[in-house]
């Protein structure tokens, strides 16, 4: 006993070797615990059905890493609250537990945000099943509003551990309020335009829209921009501030879809032959499904270069254009047999050459000086 006590009272930089077997006991103990909290939270139980399963994973998974920070943070504080404090140490160690408190107060803080990422994550999923594209939306913008506000208050409580008194720095941000302002006009705009895009509505996620000369499937909202992808399959950032003062044209809101279509036939065709073209046109447009019956247009237009011109302008059902291309395909095939059906055909550029075969005139010679 006097030999290990005389061991234990050596000391390096006026700490015993029994102070530093204290601390890494803590340490040590703190490890274990950790191990064993791990170990349980690992486990998942067998009684929780899928989405219950999926939300207790989230809930305690995201506790993994945060939770072994703050074991291992708790384990060397509390090694050195029982040791006896050195004489140059005071000052030292005051700095250490205030930096040990900001980072328990930060790991709680991570924490939240992996848990809100989590759920984030799931709602984002649970939103691609549901009919409305209305949540599509809500779920990242709220996500971020929350990961805002959580970073916010993570970075307030350090500063009040460190010793800034948050009154003062309130007061600072009112005198300094212009600056701070102007400073981020561009992304309370922003943040204001995301909220007039999630009230208004004026587009979904997966609309074909066109934003400020921007053509494209909108992707994401968030809470700075909007995501655009374009149909060069690129990717456009639209600050959403842009979107409280330009148009928007939503492609997918329209109620029908216009099939413009024009066409010639060969000069020889008869005025009978014609007749019979357009009406037959007229017919199919009256009986096919995919077109409004109420709204169509169809008429000789003119006589062209090479042809005689029908127009035809009708609106599809589909407003889609894959099923839209595929409504004007089966249509420009019907008019194909129209107009064969009619004993004619289409035209094509023709040019007709006059050549006069009589006394060619006599030739020129150039004179040179």
């Amino acid at each position: 006993p006097t030999f290990i006590r005389s061991f234990l009272d050596l000391s390096i930089a006026d700490i015993s070797i029994g102070d530093l077997g204290i601390i890494i006991i803590c340490v040590v103990a703190a490890i274990l615990l950790d191990h064993l909290i791990q170990f349980f939270l690992n486990r998942r139980p067998k009684h929780l059905k899928d989405d219950h399963l999926r939300k207790h994973d989230i809930i305690f998974g995201s506790l993994k890493k945060p939770l072994h920070a703050l074991f291992m943070t708790i384990g060397c504080g509390l090694g050195l609250v029982i040791i006896d404090t050195p004489s140059w140490g005071v000052e030292i160690f005051n700095y250490i537990f205030i930096g040990m408190r900001a980072l328990a107060i930060w790991c709680v803080i991570w924490y939240l945000l992996l848990l809100t990422r989590g759920f984030s994550e799931y709602f984002a999923q649970h939103a691609e099943t549901t009919e409305t594209k209305i949540d599509d939306m809500v779920v990242p913008l709220v996500t971020g509003i929350i990961k805002v506000l959580l970073v916010a208050i993570g970075i307030l409580l350090v500063l009040q551990n460190l010793g800034f008194s948050i009154t003062s720095l309130i007061a600072g941000l009112g005198i300094g309020s212009a600056a701070i302002a102007l400073a981020a006009k561009d992304t309370l705009a922003n943040f204001f335009g995301s909220l007039v895009v999630f009230f208004d509505h004026p587009f979904d996620i997966g609309d074909w829209v066109s934003l400020n000369g921007v053509e494209g499937t909108v992707e994401e909202i968030r809470l700075r921009s909007t995501v655009i992808r374009t149909f060069e399959n690129s990717i456009i950032l639209m600050p959403n501030q842009m979107l409280t003062n330009t148009y928007i044209d939503n492609f997918e809101r329209r109620k029908c879809r216009k099939m413009d279509c024009s066409f010639g036939v060969l000069y020889s065709t008869t005025q009978a032959q014609l007749e019979m073209i357009i009406d037959g046109i007229k017919k199919h447009l009256a009986e096919n499904p995919n077109i409004y019956t109420s709204s169509y247009y169809v008429a000789f237009n003119g006589f062209g270069a090479s042809s005689l011109d029908i127009t035809v302008i009708a609106y599809t059902h589909h407003t889609s254009k894959a099923d839209h291309m595929a409504d004007k395909q089966n249509f420009m095939f019907e008019i194909m047999r129209i107009v064969e059906a009619a004993q004619t055909g289409f035209a094509f550029p023709t040019q007709t050459i006059n050549w006069n075969a009589g006394t060619p005139k006599a030739p020129f010679h150039i004179v040179k000086d």
